[in-house]
């Protein structure tokens, strides 16, 4: 790897796998163990005494911490030229530690907050060194898809083995296993830091010469994002995309499938895994579908699969429509992902990405908040259907939106 006269690691081909490398040794270990507990938290939490609409209330401090954290993140890292991902990982570290240790639902709340806020600080960090790094690559696409393939893979994988662990042992066990990941993740970061400081150091002195709009104020670059349709209804997008998948899968799957459909832990698990693996298969098959159809039209057909899935089982009603709008919502979202990044960084001046990334983080993270505590209350008052009904009713309306707005 070449390095300029400050000592910088020049961008290139190696460069930029190794970035990936960096990258993703620390978020995917992130993904896998925040994906042990994506059936474990709720039945726990429940176990502790927690109603369905405290459930939804703790599943969605994740998404409020991450939402304080995303623009203040931005604005540090654009103004000091670094990075704070082992920072981050620092955070969901002791929000493992604490649901180790828990013992009443009402400790879940400040664990999974903490878990928000290290959320928060990697996504958005790490998203501002890829958008940064890859917004001139002709291979852009190929590159996000296999990021997303990473992180998807480990994500996808963990719900099946966090639920069968605390199936045949107990939930406390795979809160250790969590706790464990943890600190091999932390360690990892700690290690790349300094060399993922380095890439970013280059890309904003890359940008420094890039003017004149590198001088305006981040009050005028917000607002000039408010100004960019084609980016608010990529952010509102956004919104429905993690109001559906959070308020779905975190929540109405574990409980509906234990409650309603009488599975255990394990079987949910493993229909959540079996789920994205195909939603990971997708998405390494995503650049040649943008390639084919485009990316605004790759992220409407991605977003319609979805629709089609919960639809599915509001109809039918049983254990295979409930397995296949699983199956299906995860099948949209494995398009969706690296499509919308690429609609990003097309429609957003590249001087306004520190902004841009803080916003649609932010967007994102509303449907972090709301899904959850909407769809919890939909369902301990109106019932699961209704409740799946608002999901699939927030997925079409925003699409529309998106479908006749953006660029």
């Amino acid at each position: 790897m070449a390095s300029n006269n400050n000592g910088i690691d020049e961008i290139t081909p190696t460069s930029t796998k190794r970035l990936l490398i960096a990258i993703l040794s620390t978020i995917a270990l992130a993904d896998f163990g925040l994906g042990l507990n994506t059936v474990v938290l709720p039945l726990y939490a429940k176990h502790l005494g927690a109603s369905i609409i405290t459930i939804g209330l703790i599943i969605a401090s994740f998404g409020l911490a991450r939402i304080l954290v995303n623009i203040p993140i931005s604005i540090i890292s654009s103004k000091l030229k670094t990075q704070y991902i082992h920072i981050g990982i620092f955070f969901i570290f002791i929000g493992a530690v604490g649901y180790f240790l828990s013992t009443t639902y009402y400790q879940l709340f400040i664990f999974r907050f903490l878990e928000g806020f290290g959320s928060g600080i990697i996504n958005t960090s790490s998203m501002l060194i890829l958008t940064k790094h890859l917004y001139q690559n002709k291979k852009r696409g190929k590159i996000l898809s296999v990021y997303m393939i990473a992180r998807r893979l480990s994500m996808g994988s963990a719900p099946f083995l966090g639920a069968i662990i605390a199936f045949e042992f107990s939930d406390k066990s795979t809160f250790l296993l969590y706790l464990i990941i943890m600190f091999i993740a932390l360690m990892i970061a700690l290690y790349h830091k300094k060399f993922l400081n380095n890439i970013k150091t280059l890309e904003t002195t890359v940008q420094s010469a890039d003017k004149p709009n590198k001088n305006k104020g981040h009050l005028r670059k917000y607002l000039m994002l408010l100004y960019n349709p084609g980016f608010m209804v990529l952010c509102i997008l956004t919104f429905s995309f993690f109001f559906s998948r959070i308020g779905s899968r975190r929540e109405l799957v574990p409980l509906v499938g234990v409650d309603i459909l009488n599975l255990n832990k394990a079987n949910i698990g493993l229909l959540i895994s079996i789920s994205a693996l195909i939603g990971i298969v997708l998405t390494y098959y995503s650049d040649k579908v943008i390639n084919i159809i485009g990316v605004k039209k790759s992220i409407i057909v991605s977003f319609m699969i979805s629709a089609v899935g919960i639809i599915y089982f509001i109809i039918f009603k049983n254990l295979f429509a409930f397995g296949a709008s699983i199956i299906l919502l995860s099948a949209g979202s494995g398009f969706s992902g690296p499509a919308r990044n690429l609609y990003l960084m097309d429609n957003v001046d590249k001087n306004h990405y520190d902004e841009a990334i803080g916003v649609y983080r932010t967007f994102s993270d509303l449907g972090f908040i709301l899904g959850p505590v909407a769809v919890g209350a939909m369902l301990y008052y109106k019932g699961f259907i209704l409740a799946y009904g608002l999901v699939v009713a927030i997925i079409i309306v925003t699409t529309v939106i998106f479908s006749i707005f953006a660029k």
